[in-house]
């Protein structure tokens, strides 16, 4: 599956979840919050359905936690197609967007595990970018490869998919 409209698709069902919630909708889907909301929504699974992680092929463990670098710099480059991202939130390439807009086999892979990340955590959407950060670091795949980069020099490591699937996953404080 497009690794970029699996990231899409998710923001797009975060889009609609937030705004139909009876607060005012404040637009906080930065660069940052996104990229760790994209993190924990591919990493859920259940006995049925494996995580989605597969599809990104590459995680870095980076000061700010895990990265899933591909969709990282797709959204540096503002090379996706329905949304432009920044430090403060997200904004529509186009005046609008439907759910037919996005293939259908990425509609029921994405929309099983949203569900379940909000079962997981049914306020993770809530979060801010910091407090999402703070949670990706009590992972034992940031902790480790994040430590190992630091001894080496480095600022960032590659992090092996099959460390992240088997690890005890974390979704709440």
């Amino acid at each position: 599956m497009e690794k970029n409209s699996i990231f899409e698709y998710f923001i797009f069902k975060s889009l609609l979840l937030l705004s139909r919630e009876g607060n005012v909708f404040q637009n906080d889907l930065s660069i940052l919050k996104s990229i760790k909301l994209l993190f924990f929504f591919s990493t859920v699974s259940d006995l049925d359905h494996e995580p989605l992680i597969d599809n990104f092929e590459r995680v870095k463990a980076l000061p700010l936690g895990h990265v899933i670098t591909d969709v990282y710099s797709s959204m540096k480059l503002d090379s996706l197609r329905h949304f432009r991202f920044n430090k403060n939130g997200v904004v529509l390439k186009n005046p609008s967007i439907n759910e037919s807009d996005f293939d259908s086999r990425i509609r029921s892979e994405v929309d099983y595990r949203f569900d379940l990340l909000l079962q997981f955590n049914p306020d993770i959407l809530k979060m801010t970018a910091y407090e999402l950060v703070e949670l990706s670091h009590k992972w034992f795949s940031w902790n480790y490869y994040f430590n190992k980069a630091r001894l080496n020099g480095q600022s960032s490591i590659d992090i092996p998919i099959e460390v992240i699937k088997n690890e005890r996953k974390i979704y709440k404080f």
